[in-house]
């Protein structure tokens, strides 16, 4: 049986010489996975398939040096938990969607798999891609098989893979928020968002280092837009991008602005790029474009980022005015309470969590302003973050900036866990209660 290295042969198949403009790669390829339980599948009665599919394609056994051409690598698999094991249910909580217990665990002891590598010509993008897709769901339908879909490295379940693999194009082009697969994660003090799912159109995959983690969703989503707006045909040139949500053109995309804007948005920015970006460990096997923050005029990379999220997404545009009662100072006295506990977890490690923080900031006429920070450092009695509210009475400070605050100042917190649940605020909810 040929021996299938998993990842070795896709860093061979990935070309990453780039054309005149920089964009787009020498060719793409598709990698899907079948996980067939019991049954095997049979390379001939494949390849016939595939061959009715993609008539010129031409079946190879090794990676192709150049993508000059259609070709298909195949190979059956009998030896799953040596050449092509299921991640482990611990990924499968989050990559796996719709599957039930029993589901899990079947894939994982599945005695059969199949491969496909589909590798085609950029003009084939998504003629080729689409062909795949429904042929693929020719196959699993009515199957307990499971679909492994290599790029955005997600199981399928059939009906899954029919929402967001067959029925997810609009004229010929795919929906990203069906295509792509967002990973973020806290790196040291910040996070990172990357994209996964671009290669298979012959584009880049895109990163956001160095975020506020509380910045997770507006990054998250502006990769998103950036990624349909490409796939729609507009251009990267010199290294930028004009965002503008209301060029966006697929229907099912464009519900889902009104949602995520505010009123004041004007829903434009201009996103410049790093297009020299070195693979870290888990990305896509893709070149990889970072989105670039740097801009002489802010302070650092932080504040202007959020700055162009209130140019694309708006803002909250609201501040409260109260004096704070016996009933909103006994509910601080609580939260500052919990600060020693909250300092070990941080210091710990929050991995997928976020901590923020209230602290009084002095106006420029000397009175206090109470703001979030979401914390990157805390030392001793002295905490570092980045603030998280552009202020109303303290000129020439902004979000994003890196503040330092005093332990004994903190007036209450939020702690943003990893399963989507928060704990703190309890002082926000009183504020909101007899505020203004």
């Amino acid at each position: 049986m040929k021996r299938f290295c998993f990842l070795l042969f896709l860093l061979n198949s990935l070309l990453t010489i780039a054309q005149n403009n920089g964009l787009k790669t020498e060719g793409a390829l598709s990698e899907i996975g079948f996980y067939t339980m019991n049954t095997k599948l049979d390379e001939a009665a494949i390849e016939k398939e595939l061959k009715a599919v993609f008539p010129d394609a031409v079946f190879v056994d090794e990676s192709p040096e150049t993508i000059d051409k259609t070709m298909i690598y195949i190979e059956a698999i009998t030896e799953v938990e040596e050449d092509y094991p299921a991640h482990d249910m611990e990924y499968l909580e989050y990559f796996a969607e719709g599957f039930s217990e029993a589901q899990k665990s079947n894939l994982s002891d599945s005695n059969n798999a199949f491969i496909i590598v589909l590798y085609y010509e950029n003009k084939n993008v998504f003629t080729h891609t689409k062909k795949l897709f429904d042929w693929v769901y020719k196959k699993v339908k009515n199957t307990d098989f499971v679909v492994y879909d290599g790029e955005v490295r997600e199981y399928f379940l059939p009906e899954i893979w029919k929402r967001d693999r067959v029925d997810a194009w609009e004229n010929g082009i795919p929906n990203a928020m069906r295509q792509l697969t967002l990973h973020s994660y806290r790196e040291y003090e910040y996070c990172r968002s990357i994209t996964f799912g671009m290669q298979r159109f012959g584009l880049p995959d895109f990163v956001i280092s160095n975020s506020p983690c509380s910045n997770v969703t507006s990054a998250s989503q502006l990769l998103t837009i950036i990624g349909q707006l490409l796939l729609e045909g507009k251009q990267i040139e010199k290294n930028s991008l004009e965002v503008d949500l209301d060029a966006i053109e697929n229907s099912e995309f464009k519900k889902v602005i009104p949602g995520i804007v505010y009123e004041n948005a004007s829903k434009k920015a201009t996103i410049n790029f790093n297009t020299s970006v070195p693979l870290e460990e888990g990305d896509p096997l893709n070149i990889i474009y970072q989105v670039n923050f740097k801009n002489k005029n802010y302070e650092n990379t932080q504040v202007y980022e959020s700055e162009v999220y209130k140019k694309i997404f708006g803002l909250e545009d609201a501040v409260t005015y109260i004096s704070h009662n016996e009933e909103i100072m006994a509910a601080s006295l609580l939260a500052k309470a919990k600060l020693p506990e909250l300092k070990i977890l941080f210091n710990d490690g929050l991995d997928q969590a976020t901590l923020l923080l209230k602290a009084p900031f002095t106006t420029d006429d000397g009175g206090n302003e109470w703001m979030w920070i979401e914390v990157t450092r805390w030392v001793s009695l002295e905490i570092v973050g980045i603030l998280q509210n552009d202020p109303y009475h303290i000129k020439g400070l902004k979000s994003g900036a890196k503040v330092t605050v005093q332990q004994e100042d903190i007036f209450d917190y939020i702690l943003y866990k990893a399963d989507g649940t928060q704990e703190g605020n309890e002082t926000g909810k009183l504020i909101e209660k007899y505020g203004n």
